[in-house]
């Protein structure tokens, strides 16, 4: 069985919309090729379709714009295809090292954004 694979699967449209998801399987890049390849044929078949309440992501709407096929892919590769999403958090890492001692010590660092409006 293959390692468990990270994947990021991400859309951009116009005037800055971005959306990004990472799933997660135990499947080599060619397994997760096809897997979104027949995801994709999925999401084709839904084109102007007015999706129901229950079916797919059950939201009431035509399947015609790219955040819409971007979402049933997703969706595709979750409940079909046995993908787990999962998360990354940017601001906090694990910092591993030892000193002069060889003492094992953990670090954890996380960047916070702190704001404050400007007075004059």
């Amino acid at each position: 069985m293959a390692e468990p694979n990270i994947f990021k699967i991400e859309y951009r449209w116009y005037e800055g919309e971005h959306e990004e998801c990472l799933l997660i399987k135990d499947v080599d890049i060619k397994e997760f090729e096809k897997d979104l390849l027949e995801a994709k044929h999925f999401a084709d078949k839904l084109k102007g379709i007015k999706i129901k309440e229950g079916n797919y992501l059950g939201k009431g709407y035509n399947v015609e714009c790219l955040p819409e096929f971007y979402a049933q892919i997703i969706w595709f590769l979750i409940e079909k295809k046995g993908y787990k999403e999962c998360y990354l958090n940017e601001n906090i890492s694990y910092i591993i090292d030892d000193d002069a001692n060889k003492k094992i010590n953990i670090t954890k660092s996380e960047e916070i954004t702190k704001r404050s409006e400007l007075k004059c």
